[in-house]
């Protein structure tokens, strides 16, 4: 309804819809403007100037508070479709690894400080005459009792960047091979192989010999990398592992990653002063220690390079490389007394063989040396009967070639040319069948030895997970747990 400029109410005619009011062009007139808003209410009339005009409104304007969108910016990637997870996250967890997942597994499991284990994956990888045994003592005595040669020193420790900074080794070209650690838990192995792919007459086996002449010209991160990603080393190392290793390796590298990612998208703030982190946040690492062309050479790792402690003045290096170890020790020792020491020394089983097998020569050589003169000549006291030698040769996994191509030690062939009776055969049999006796035991301990290695390791690959988890659901499902929590 409009108004007229009299006052009085004058019914206006509906319009179509199509059409809108005409705007009256008197002066100083009411005009009924009806703007709407979105939500249809109408506003109040507006007295309006025939000369002005309502001005358009301005263009809006950024200003600094308003956030503007970055034309450099990329779109957001569409986010990949998760794998379907299994029903039962446990039971998966617990299920056995199959050898073709660990070999195409590319993590490294966190391996304990056990020489039963360390001599496995050497013998897995080829490795042939080499021991690892522990060192429970740096007294010199101790040192000497190690079976010869020794062929290098592994010395655990719990790694801190700030109590471990080392001298910068100046770069020459002389040097040991040497591969960096370049992976998470590989620490063991590298030190392990440091030291093998160093020592002379060592037989490695066709792999680990054909690795180290591939990658004897690379640098030592190169050298690390490649050792890294070789699935024949890396599945021999993570051997032992079950797959809640692995699962907990790729965890903790997620973590890592995401801790990374996390502290890169802070904003830059004012320096803080250094914060420490505690020493149980710094896992365990393993040291070499090597003889190499006259010299003793620490192989860790962590550094870019060997570094070169000393030459060797005597026969035993380890007379270098004792201090060095004593010195980490006593700079630790404030903060941790955990530490290990474990020597790579040639197998006993070797030397022990080429003992029994040159006593049983030497005993032959009596024998005929004795009857040479009479005919009858019998010995008091036999290490074993012709009939039993085979077998007895097969109880210490020796064959009748090398008893064969056995010799007769010089000395006793020195003594035997001065046998002159019976009585002194006699003696000196009876004293090589001593000595072979103490021998053979030594053999047989040492086989024993071996034969709980394995069984460790046996042990240590053994997934009991599922077991137990299954004996604790029956004790669930009895209600025994309930009442154990209760109590």
């Amino acid at each position: 309804m409009a108004l007229s400029l009299t006052g009085e109410k004058s019914p206006t005619p509906p319009l179509p819809e199509s059409q809108s009011p005409e705007k009256p062009d008197g002066p100083a007139s009411l005009v009924d403007q009806t703007p709407t808003r979105r939500s249809t209410r109408r506003i109040k009339p507006t007295r309006l100037s025939p000369t002005v005009t309502k001005p358009a409104p301005p263009e809006p304007t950024h200003t600094t508070r308003e956030t503007r969108r970055n034309p450099k910016r990329k779109a957001a990637e569409p986010s990949k479709t998760l794998p379907r997870l299994p029903d039962n996250l446990l039971v998966e967890a617990l299920r056995p690894l199959k050898p073709a997942e660990i070999e195409e597994w590319e993590g490294w499991v966190e391996l304990e400080s056990e020489p039963a284990f360390f001599n496995i994956i050497l013998r897995d990888l080829g490795v042939k005459n080499v021991k690892v045994q522990e060192v429970y003592s740096l007294d010199q005595a101790l040192m000497d009792m190690m079976p010869k040669p020794v062929f290098g020193l592994v010395f655990l420790f719990q790694y801190h960047p700030m109590l471990d900074e080392r001298e910068e080794q100046e770069d020459s070209e002389e040097s040991p091979w040497f591969a960096n650690q370049t992976i998470h838990n590989a620490c063991a192995t590298v030190a392990l192989l440091n030291i093998v792919m160093n020592a002379p007459d060592v037989d490695l086996g066709p792999q680990l010999e054909s690795f180290r002449e591939s990658t004897r010209e690379l640098s030592t991160a190169l050298r690390g990398h490649r050792l890294s990603s070789n699935k024949f080393i890396r599945s021999t190392h993570n051997s032992f592992s079950r797959r809640m290793d692995h699962l907990n390796a790729d965890l903790s590298l997620e973590n890592e990653s995401r801790a990374s990612k996390t502290k890169k998208s802070r904003t830059k703030a004012a320096p803080k002063k250094r914060k420490l982190k505690n020493l149980d946040d710094y896992a365990f690492h393993f040291v070499a220690y090597v003889p190499w062309q006259g010299h003793v050479w620490e192989l860790d790792g962590l550094q870019t390079k060997p570094r070169k402690l000393g030459p060797v003045d005597s026969d035993d290096w380890t007379t270098v490389a004792r201090p060095e170890i004593e010195a980490r020790m006593l700079q630790y020792e404030d903060s941790q007394l955990q530490f290990s020491l474990q020597a790579l020394c040639q197998n006993p089983l070797t030397l022990y063989g080429a003992r029994v097998a040159e006593g049983l020569a030497s005993l032959q050589a009596i024998e005929t040396t004795a009857r040479s003169r009479h005919a009858t000549w019998q010995p008091l006291s036999t290490l074993v009967s012709e009939e039993e030698l085979p077998s007895f040769l097969a109880d210490l996994r020796l064959d009748a070639d090398t008893v064969e191509r056995a010799s007769v030690p010089q000395t006793i062939h020195n003594r035997l040319e001065k046998v002159a009776t019976d009585d002194e055969a006699q003696l000196l049999y009876e004293e090589i069948v001593k000595e072979t006796k103490a021998t053979v035991g030594e053999y047989r301990a040492e086989l024993l030895s071996m034969a709980e290695d394995e069984q460790r390791v046996k042990g240590r690959r053994k997934n009991y997970g599922p077991t137990l988890h299954r004996w604790v659901t029956k004790l669930a499902e009895k209600g025994v747990l309930e009442g154990m929590v209760s109590s």
